[in-house]
């Protein structure tokens, strides 16, 4: 005879492996710890989720959609194209990978441990690259969907490495000049700033440099 699932079950699953995920992080939380904290026996866990990584990606997807939903209403009054891509790059390469104690994280613990026999699908991973891509479109100037697509592509992937930078590093986050150095490409490349004369050239390289005239070493 079926078991009869709970809501209430299955959300305090889903709480108490938030919990320990936040806390310990995806490879030092088995199956065992989440039942222990929740309430109920191990094989109940498995009632509800056939694996350890399908609650993590229960409790992950709602948490990116909400950071990439509060990214998006932030950028609804915002046209300037500078203010626009930096306000994205301090998002994706900032915010959401030290948002809750670097919890981006386990998502990355977990991809490294798997595979696609073990059940990881892309399917997040390319609806929130597509998401990316509509708010970078026409910012830069003139970039289409096709070329926004893999930008966002690009993006993606180094906030995976901030996300691990956020853990190895005891929460060091992407510094702001890295920030303004890849939107100072981006536009510039585009065209907004190429006319912005030798003063917008000459600080550029200033901040480039460290007090000794010598370039700086990006960490």
């Amino acid at each position: 005879m079926a078991q009869i699932k709970k809501v209430e079950i299955k959300q305090a699953i889903l709480d108490t492996a938030y919990k320990l995920f936040s806390k310990r992080g995806y490879s030092a939380t088995n199956i065992t710890d989440i039942a222990r904290s929740a309430g109920v026996a191990p094989a109940n866990v498995y009632v509800y989720f056939r694996s350890k990584l399908e609650i993590l990606f229960s409790v992950y997807e709602p948490w990116l959609i909400k950071q990439v939903d509060d990214l998006e209403r932030s950028l609804l009054h915002i046209r300037n194209p500078r203010q626009r891509l930096r306000k994205i790059l301090v998002a994706i390469w900032r915010d959401i990978p030290s948002a809750d104690n670097g919890f981006a994280n386990n998502m990355m613990q977990a991809i490294a441990t798997t595979s696609v026999r073990e059940g990881y699908s892309p399917r997040l991973r390319l609806a929130i690259e597509e998401r990316v891509a509509r708010l970078l479109d026409g910012c830069p100037h003139g970039l289409d969907h096709v070329n926004s697509r893999a930008l966002a592509n690009i993006l993606l992937m180094a906030f995976d490495g901030y996300a691990l930078n956020f853990h190895l590093k005891g929460g060091a986050v992407c510094p702001s000049r890295q920030i303004t150095f890849f939107a100072d490409i981006l536009l510039n490349s585009s065209g907004i700033e190429r006319n912005r004369g030798p003063m917008k050239r000459s600080r550029l390289l200033a901040d480039r440099m460290g007090p000794n005239g010598k370039a700086r070493i990006a960490g």
